[in-house]
């Protein structure tokens, strides 16, 4: 028995960790998310190509953020399940789905565009501009699908939070509002705005999560 009660506080302490650093690459994912896009494809390209190293490391950025916010998702999983049930697993199955296309679809945006960047020439100039002008317009078709289903997860873990008394009710409406901020992409044609806001949201639940975690571990030690 003392080893199975062990065994929950050391997982919860390992979720906990995961939580935070999915929370904190949020943080980070927003700030640079917050730098003016360029005005034009031409200047698309010429950013790329004076900030290879930058768009790279925005790429990779991108991709560990997709990675360590997996194991969130399934930890709101775990947590909600004793209160939605189905609705929860569900949940947890459109978060994690939608924040993978998100990631997937930001990767190759960027990787289209350094490509592009990459393989301009002099005499090729305007069929670079061309191409770069596609990939801006194809970006939000590649990113809408995961902001609305990562949106939906949002929004069910929000209800279910609401709910329940596992999470403050404030917390749960932040869920709800990063969740109808997905969903509203396609309709409201403000996918960036609705992104940030989006993701803003999910960083308040993953340090509220994180926290509660740690918290619910110093409380078992407190009474051991």
């Amino acid at each position: 028995m003392g080893t199975q009660v062990t065994f929950d506080i050391d997982r919860k302490t390992t979720l906990a960790v995961f939580a935070l650093i999915a929370a904190t690459l949020s943080v980070l994912l927003l700030v640079a998310s917050l730098v003016p896009p360029p005005a034009s494809p031409s200047e698309l390209l010429a950013m790329a190509s004076r900030h290879r190293a930058a768009y790279g490391g925005f790429a990779g950025l991108v991709l560990a953020w997709a990675v360590f916010s997996v194991p969130l998702i399934v930890t709101l999983g775990q947590l909600l399940r004793p209160h939605g049930g189905t609705l929860a697993a569900i949940a947890q199955l459109l978060s994690a789905i939608g924040v993978l296309l998100l990631g997937f679809a930001i990767f190759t945006h960027i990787g289209a565009v350094l490509a592009i960047a990459d393989a301009s020439g002099p005499a090729r100039a305007q069929d670079a501009t061309y191409q770069a002008a596609i990939w801006s317009s194809l970006g939000f078709y590649l990113t809408d699908p995961g902001l609305m289903t990562w949106g939906l997860g949002q929004f069910l873990f929000g209800w279910i939070a609401w709910r329940s008394d596992l999470l403050p009710k404030w917390i749960a409406m932040i869920g709800m509002v990063g969740g109808v901020a997905g969903l509203s992409t396609l309709a409201v044609y403000q996918t960036s705005l609705l992104a940030l806001v989006q993701l803003a949201c999910f960083t308040v639940w993953g340090f509220a999560t994180g926290i509660a975690l740690l918290r619910a571990r110093r409380t078992h030690w407190a009474r051991a």
